[in-house]
């Protein structure tokens, strides 16, 4: 439903909006011809909204199903075989294993990576959160959407968080 409204409503105003500026109902139709213009836009924009639902509905559930993750933020806690600052040191190779991966910012607990634009996205942030246990360390592993208001991801954000959790798991 959400997915629906959030398609289907600014799609009824953009094609409310375009039939108007293109000449609207006509001169003669008066205030009659911009309601049916109304109903009729509001109209098509639910039945797009339906379809945007249905199709990116089941992409998005088909998604979850294969990677175990519902929404679009993705996030995994691994435990790494090496302190802390050794994972912040290497996570420029993590980096290397996203499409279109780089690394934006490190500091003292977390190293900050975005993703590049693909057919399936406009990107993602990716964090690495490190946490010392004494010789290794507990990282957490976040990625989100790069566009906020983003609703279906494909999946791409569990992929990131599978690939770097590979990748700590894998550190010797």
């Amino acid at each position: 439903m959400q997915l629906g409204l959030a398609t289907g409503v600014p799609f009824g105003l953009f094609w409310g909006v375009l039939v108007a500026l293109q000449g609207g109902p006509g001169a003669d139709a008066g205030p009659a011809g911009y309601a049916i213009l109304a109903v009729a836009s509001i109209v098509a924009g639910a039945l797009f909204g339906l379809i945007m639902a249905l199709v990116l509905g089941h992409l998005q559930d088909r998604a979850a199903r294969r990677t175990g993750v519902a929404g679009v933020v993705a996030q995994r806690t691994v435990r790494a075989a090496v302190s802390g600052p050794e994972v912040l040191a290497r996570v420029r190779e993590a980096a290397a294993l996203l499409p279109g991966g780089r690394l934006t910012a490190v500091d003292a607990d977390r190293a900050l990576l975005r993703t590049g634009v693909t057919w399936r996205s406009w990107g993602e942030r990716v964090e690495v959160e490190v946490h010392p246990q004494g010789p290794a360390a507990r990282v957490v592993l976040r990625s989100r959407p790069l566009v906020p208001f983003t609703l279906v991801d494909q999946g791409r954000n569990a992929e990131n968080v599978a690939r770097l959790a590979d990748w700590v798991a894998g550190l010797p």
